[in-house]
């Protein structure tokens, strides 16, 4: 299994939503989180409380997927993402190691499966 996190600007992210879920992604979560992406000056932002207003917001999108359907998401992903602007974002793909449904006990790939079993 593979975890997906990008970081995509706010506007876009009823667009990636659509995305993934016309593409079968087994469940999105949403956060808005404040950031500043790579390549910014350092001094230009803090993300210190007093100044974490001055750092925009953007919305970072998470989705636990088998590993056979990581390319495709990802690339669903970008593409509902991209303007084409600087500041479209950036996904991560991270390796993970287990996962427990708490409702049913089921572990691994049938814990984000979608269905009557296995299903939110």
């Amino acid at each position: 299994m593979r975890e997906l996190k990008a970081f995509v600007r706010t506007r876009r992210v009823d667009a990636v939503i659509q995305a993934l879920r016309r593409a079968g992604a087994p469940g999105v979560s949403v956060s808005r989180v404040h950031g500043v992406g790579y390549g910014y000056e350092s001094d230009e932002f803090t993300l210190a409380p007093s100044e974490l207003r001055k750092a925009p917001e953007v919305a970072k999108v998470e989705v636990v997927c088998a590993d056979c359907d990581c390319d495709r998401l990802v690339g669903v992903l970008a593409a509902a993402a991209r303007t084409g602007d600087p500041g479209d974002g950036i996904v991560f793909v991270t390796p993970v190691e287990r996962a427990r449904k708490i409702r049913t006990g089921d572990e691994g790939e049938s814990a984000i499966a979608t269905g009557a079993t296995g299903g939110p």
